[in-house]
């Protein structure tokens, strides 16, 4: 009985601490921002947190024409496509805790080398 509730409670344990865990920060932004990055330098909205709108993206990064696209075997520029131009929330390609994956693949075979 006692191994029991001592197994029992040691997963309830472990189970919290998968909970408890902080998010992962990417590396690069960790080196930009230091100290100073914290949720709310990205996650703005008060409440529950949300996605990140573009505009919190732009104030760092600049807009899409701003941001370097290395050359692809392809020819495609993922911040001026033909589909949505320069349209689309950052976002929908970006990721911060998890990783990221570009649009385009759904539809098509293209590799962004410097996603992040």
């Amino acid at each position: 009985m006692k191994t029991s509730f001592a197994i029992a409670a040691i997963a309830v344990l472990l189970s919290c601490s998968v909970w408890a865990a902080p998010n992962v920060i990417k590396p690069h932004h960790v080196e930009a921002l230091g100290s100073d990055m914290n949720c709310r330098t990205c996650h703005t909205t008060k409440g529950k947190f949300q996605r990140p709108d573009a505009q919190t993206c732009i104030d760092c990064h600049g807009g899409m024409a701003d941001i370097p696209t290395q050359p692809n075997r392809w020819d495609k520029n993922p911040h001026n496509s033909h589909h949505y131009e320069d349209l689309l929330e950052c976002t929908v390609c970006h990721s911060e805790h998890k990783a990221s994956k570009p649009l385009c693949v759904d539809c098509h075979v293209v590799e962004f080398p410097n996603l992040k």
